[in-house]
């Protein structure tokens, strides 16, 4: 019998997981996991406007006018010029 099928085992789990330090639990638990386990508004929390452009589908940043690019940080320039496969 798996662990998970044992009677009570959600609430025990719930309890453990309520007591351990957040901290703790992070290197388990994979970034991808945790990020979908959020909605886009907190997934995107923090970052700058300037950031949340490196997260459009490539499709999206080759239809943003070049002027506009050019006036981006130089390490955000860095990031899009491999998926447009153009200099900017």
């Amino acid at each position: 019998m798996a662990m998970r099928e044992l009677e009570g085992f959600d609430e025990v789990l719930r309890t453990v997981l309520t007591k351990v330090p957040i901290e703790a639990l992070l290197p388990a638990l994979p970034v991808e996991e945790l990020l979908a386990a959020l909605p886009p508004e907190q997934r995107l929390a923090g970052l700058t406007p300037e950031q949340r452009i490196l997260l459009m589908p490539d499709e999206a940043l080759r239809l943003l006018p070049d002027d506009y690019l050019r006036s981006l940080p130089e390490d955000i320039r860095a990031q899009i010029r491999a998926p447009l496969g153009r200099p900017l």
